[in-house]
């Protein structure tokens, strides 16, 4: 889900526990926005220090266990 909040640009993405639990401690990555905290997090896409390329790996996954 990608969506704006206070004119920032976020993305909700469902990751397996333990990777949500390393991305969290990045700038800009929250537990997920109105979703189950164990398994979504919230990115600030413009304020962020997730890289490019780990934000496109992010949503592949997520795309693949929203798929199950």
């Amino acid at each position: 889900m990608v969506y704006t909040r206070d004119n920032e640009l976020m993305i909700n993405l469902k990751m397996t526990i333990p990777h949500n639990e390393m991305i969290r401690e990045r700038k800009g990555v929250y537990p997920g926005y109105h979703m189950n905290k164990a398994h979504w997090s919230t990115i600030k896409v413009n304020d962020t220090d997730v890289t490019l390329i780990e934000l496109q790996n992010m949503i592949h996954e997520s795309a693949e266990l929203t798929k199950k």
